[in-house]
């Protein structure tokens, strides 16, 4: 059994210190919810984890203490489109629509 993913670096997409590339969290998400589910980020920073949610078709909460990134992150993740997949096509009645946000 292999348990190690190679993936590529990537550019920071934001000013944010410590952002995390999409690669891995997407495959986190994917191995760790189904379509729909919730995604919760307690530590949201810049948003990365609710951009691949959003992108992958889940609900995502996210839980940002400093109003800057946590302004940068809505807008990271209001920008993005989720991506269409066969399940889409299949069961177009099954979609769960926006994002929901939380400011503490």
């Amino acid at each position: 059994m292999r348990n190690l993913w190679t993936i590529l670096a990537s550019r920071h997409v934001t000013c944010h210190p410590t952002e995390k590339p999409e690669k891995p969290l997407e495959r986190i998400i994917q191995l760790g919810s189904r379509l729909g589910d919730m995604i919760l980020d307690p530590f949201m920073g810049s948003g990365t984890t609710g951009v691949v949610a959003k992108k992958l078709g889940r609900n995502f909460i996210g839980i940002e203490i400093k109003e800057e990134y946590f302004d940068m992150a809505d807008k990271r993740i209001s920008a993005t489109s989720k991506k269409s997949s066969w399940f889409d096509k299949l069961h177009p009645h099954s979609k769960k629509k926006g994002h929901q946000k939380t400011l503490v």
